[in-house]
C-alpha cells in the first residue's frame, strides 16, 4: 500500500495553527505507520528540520514548480497523473483536480463563509469550491472538531455521506507545560520587553480573532491593574488598521506589546507567564491556543458558543465574544481569586497529537 500526503504546508518556516497540525499529524504517522505501508512526502521544497527525517518506508518528493502559483492543481495533479499512490492525503490545504479515488482531506472550518471579508475574492472562492466539492466527491473528510462538522451543513451540499465525514480532535505540542526554570523565563520576557503581569492572546491581528474588544477590554481592566501589560502575539490580518488605530488612541497603548509572530520555541515561556489566555474569538475550527494554555496552568477567557467550548470543557471562563464588558469581567475575576490548577492540567489529557495520529490512520488505512 502506498500513502501520498502533502506536506507542503507542515515545511513553512513560520507555521499557524493549520502548518503546525499538519506538522503534528505527519510526525506521529512517522511513528505510527505499519513498516509494510510505503509513504511519500510531496512538496514544493526539500524538507527542513525533524520534518525531513525519515523512516525507512518513507520518502520525499520534491515537486519543484518555478511559477509557485497553483502548485496544488498543476504540479500535484501532475504527479497524481502519472504516478497516483493509493490513498492521497491533505492535512492543510484544498485538494488536486486530479487525485486518487481515496483522497482525504481535512476541512479545518469555513471561516470564507462566516467572514468573508477576511478573504479576497479568490481565497474566499477557491477554499469554498475545495470544500463543496471535497463533500461530493472525496472519499473521506476530517474535521477537527463537532462544532466545524455541523457547520459544514451551512455550505448547503447535498446528498453528502455523513459516514464519510469523521472528526477528529487536534492535540498540542507537549513543549507547553508547566515550567519551573525562571531563569530561562525571565531571559524570554527580556527578549521581548515583557514585564509581568500581563494578559496573552494569540492569533492574526484581525477582526475575526476579536483583536479591538481584547484591546478595550484590556482599557477596562487596567483601572483596577495599573501594572498590567498586554501582550498581542500575531501577524497583521483583515480589519488591521481598526487594531492599529486602538492602539494608537489608546491611553495605555504604552502597555500593550505587538512583537508579530514569535518563534514557537518561545511561547511556552510566555505562556507560562501569562496572568490569562485571553481568547474570545469569533471563529475557530478548533482552538490549539486554549490547550496550551491550559497545559501551562495558564487561566482562559473563551469564547462561548463555538467549538472552544467543546475543546475546553468546564477548564475555561466563557464569553460573549462581542460584549466588552462581559470579556473584562471575566479576565478579573480570574485575576482575583486562584486557578484551579488540577482542571486544566486533567482537561487536555483526553487531547493529544498520539491519539490524532491514531485516528487519522485509521482513516486512511481502513
Amino acid at each position: 500500500m502506498k500513502i501520498g500526503i502533502d506536506a507542503s504546508r507542515a515545511n513553512d518556516e513560520k507555521k499557524t495553527g493549520v502548518g503546525w497540525y499538519a506538522y503534528h499529524v505527519i510526525q506521529e504517522l512517522k511513528k505510527q505507520t505499519p513498516r509494510d505501508v510505503e509513504v511519500v512526502l510531496y512538496t514544493n521544497k526539500p524538507l527542513k528540520g525533524e520534518l525531513a527525517e525519515l523512516p525507512d518506508n518513507w520518502t520525499e518528493k520534491v515537486l519543484r514548480w518555478p511559477p509557485q502559483r497553483f502548485w496544488t492543481q498543476i504540479r500535484l495533479s501532475w504527479e497524481m497523473f502519472f504516478h497516483r499512490p493509493d490513498v492521497l492525503f491533505i492535512p492543510a490545504h484544498v485538494f488536486p483536480l486530479i487525485h486518487p479515488k481515496k483522497t482525504v482531506m481535512t476541512v479545518h472550518d469555513i471561516a470564507a463563509l462566516k467572514f468573508p471579508e477576511s478573504y479576497n475574492w479568490f481565497e474566499r472562492w477557491y477554499t469554498l469550491w475545495s470544500a463543496r466539492v471535497a463533500l461530493k466527491k472525496l472519499w473521506r473528510i476530517i474535521v477537527p472538531s463537532q462544532f466545524t462538522r455541523c457547520e459544514l451543513e451551512s455550505l448547503k451540499v447535498h446528498n453528502v455521506k455523513k459516514d464519510n465525514v469523521h472528526t477528529v480532535h487536534h492535540g498540542y505540542d507537549k513543549r507547553y507545560k508547566v515550567i519551573e526554570n525562571e531563569t530561562d523565563t525571565k531571559q524570554i520576557l527580556n527578549k521581548y520587553g515583557i514585564t509581568q503581569p500581563f494578559l496573552m492572546s494569540i492569533g492574526r491581528l484581525e477582526e475575526k480573532k476579536n483583536t479591538v474588544r481584547i484591546i478595550k477590554a484590556f482599557e477596562k481592566i487596567k483601572n483596577e491593574y495599573k501594572d498590567l501589560q498586554l501582550l498581542l502575539i500575531g501577524n497583521p490580518g483583515h480589519g488591521y488598521d481598526k487594531v492599529e488605530l486602538a492602539i494608537k488612541n489608546s491611553k495605555y497603548k504604552d502597555d500593550i506589546i505587538t512583537p508579530g509572530w514569535v518563534d514557537n520555541y518561545d511561547l511556552p515561556s510566555l505562556m507560562n507567564s501569562a496572568e490569562a489566555f485571553v481568547f474570545p474569538s469569533l471563529y475557530e475550527g478548533f482552538g490549539i491556543p486554549i490547550l496550551e494554555a491550559l497545559a501551562c496552568g495558564t487561566p482562559v477567557v473563551a469564547s462561548k458558543g463555538n467549538c472552544l467550548e467543546e475543546v475546553g470543557g468546564d477548564a475555561c471562563e466563557y464569553v460573549d465574544a462581542e460584549n466588552i464588558d462581559e470579556i473584562a469581567k471575566a479576565v478579573e475575576s480570574l485575576l482575583s481569586v486562584e486557578f484551579d490548577l488540577k482542571k486544566g492540567l486533567e482537561r487536555v489529557k483526553d487531547f493529544s497529537w498520539e491519539k490524532c495520529g491514531r485516528k487519522t490512520l485509521d482513516i486512511l488505512v481502513k
